[in-house]
């Protein structure tokens, strides 16, 4: 009896959930395995490398970048499927919505497959992925031809956007399993071509609209991070009912709402706010997709010495710093200093899906990254579905009043505002993400309430209010419990007392 209370039950949904959940264990076959010790066809194979997975990744996900630039196709959409009023512009705005529930659906894709992508492996799963983002464009491409917005909902936002949360998570999953070694680099390479697909295909719009005058008019840590971590030993159910997994899901949406949301109204904010040409606009699109790009690979990369939760630390700082800047810049009327917090906002925007898999990775061990990084992918989801349709309910409601146009600053002010606050309550909950072993399991000192730990610093929070604990002393009382724990008897207190045996260089995580 014992053994079946412990064996996840396969009846009913909750069971099957759990069966799904429980399993990431990659099965393949002898023959399988030989195959896979080359690459190509023929004459023309040669022996695998990992290193040809770099550019491989790059490739597969910057194809797939068409999603950061919309931004672009929503005047041109808008004004095919509505027509234009006297000022030129469309007579609704709905195009944007796509964008939102494609976020929505690639989120949920990537949460909801990544157990049987491990099961699998990212070779499959990326071939569903390209398939169903190529069926859900041509759906898409026949909505705009018959000016029915609900084929175009259906075909990029529904099946496209599915299909793209497979193909963002298939080379990550690969490449960390990997390079252990360089698992922030991994990372941020294996993401940055989404990004890198938005500077091509921000500029695909103009010479087809200059071929169509009507529709032109109209559109005016520290390094290597040793594996030494608890967490890294939990199973996937364990990691993610976790309460640093939890913490890290609300960083990682207060860090992605922001570039998310606002972002997608760039091409909108540059003509109609500024009043500058598409052209410029898509310009704009073009070069901002190259700072998240950059993004990516420089905060990954870096997070490799400097630590996952330190670049964390000064992206999402940078974020409310700009976003508390932008409508008094806006207002004033000042483009250059716009455009430039914009590119340095989508910057911070980037980097932070260059180095959440590498975090998850650290955090939680590299059999459970696919999964965890799908789900973690839901809360960039909810921040593009939630926030972009309150963003876009407070935008239409401002412009129905009368009382504001598309020129008005204060349509956009106003959401950067609520913007802004989740953006800092997403700060708070990052100081509080325990990254170290020492964090997690050194008791606390009378009085003390909790614990953080910034730029590798200890600091106490309790009814004797804020103090910074010394090296010195923060060695002493690790080495006072290691030794408490000198006979373990449980899992735990072996791990202690391994760690305690090593050297903890881990401030910088």
């Amino acid at each position: 009896m014992a053994e079946t209370s412990q064996t996840p039950s396969k009846g009913g949904l909750l069971g099957r959930i759990r069966t799904h959940y429980s399993d990431t264990t990659l099965r393949r076959s002898p023959e399988q395995i030989e195959r896979e010790k080359r690459i190509g066809f023929g004459p023309l194979s040669a022996p695998f490398s990992r290193w040809f997975m770099f550019p491989a990744a790059f490739i597969f996900q910057a194809i797939c970048g068409s999603l950061y630039a919309w931004s672009v196709f929503n005047n041109p959409i808008d004004s095919v499927m509505y027509g234009n009023g006297p000022d030129g512009k469309p007579l609704k705005h709905n195009a944007v919505i796509t964008f939102y529930l494609a976020v929505g659906f690639f989120g949920t894709s990537a949460a909801v497959n990544g157990p049987w992508l491990e099961r699998v492996g990212p070779r499959k799963a990326s071939l569903v992925g390209t398939t169903l983002f190529f069926i859900g464009n041509m759906i898409a491409a026949v909505g705009i031809h018959t000016k029915i917005i609900a084929l175009v909902y259906v075909g990029y936002g529904v099946i496209g956007g599915a299909g793209l949360g497979l193909c963002y998570i298939s080379p990550v999953s690969a490449l960390q399993k990997w390079f252990p070694d360089r698992r922030g680099l991994a990372a941020g390479f294996a993401v940055c071509g989404f990004g890198a697909g938005s500077i091509a295909l921000a500029k695909v719009p103009d010479p087809l609209l200059d071929s169509n005058g009507d529709v032109e008019a109209n559109h005016s840590e520290k390094k290597n991070n040793p594996v030494i971590n608890p967490a890294a030993t939990m199973t996937l159910i364990e990691s993610i009912f976790s309460s640093e997994y939890r913490l890290i899901y609300l960083m990682f949406f207060g860090n992605a709402i922001a570039g998310l949301v606002f972002l997608s109204r760039l091409s909108n904010i540059v003509t109609d706010v500024f009043g500058k040409s598409t052209t410029t606009a898509s310009t704009v699109v073009s070069v901002n997709g190259g700072f998240n790009l950059a993004g990516r690979l420089i905060f990954s990369a870096v997070s490799d010495r400097f630590g996952r939760k330190n670049c964390y630390v000064i992206m999402l700082a940078s974020q409310i710093i700009i976003m508390a800047s932008l409508p008094t810049i806006m207002e004033e009327g000042n483009y250059a200093a716009f455009v430039a917090l914009i590119w340095i906002l989508t910057a911070c925007y980037g980097g932070g899906f260059g180095c959440i898999p590498a975090f998850l990775c650290d955090m939680f061990g590299p059999s459970n990254i696919g999964a965890l990084h799908g789900i973690v992918l839901t809360a960039w989801s909810l921040a593009g579905v939630g926030g972009g349709l309150l963003f876009t309910a407070i935008y239409n409601n401002l412009l129905a009043s009368g009382d504001y146009t598309t020129k008005s600053v204060w349509i956009y002010a106003i959401n950067l505002y609520w913007l802004l606050g989740i953006a800092a309550f997403s700060f708070l909950v990052l100081l509080f993400i325990r990254v170290t072993v020492r964090d997690r399991l050194l008791p606390r000192v009378a009085g003390e309430f909790t614990r953080m730990r910034l730029f590798g610093k200890l600091i106490r929070i309790g009814s004797f209010g804020i103090k910074t604990v010394s090296k010195e002393q923060e060695d002493a009382e690790w080495a006072a419990y290691v030794q408490s724990r000198s006979s373990p008897d449980t899992f735990e207190e072996m791990q202690v007392a391994n760690v305690g045996k090593m050297e903890l260089d881990e401030q910088k995580l």
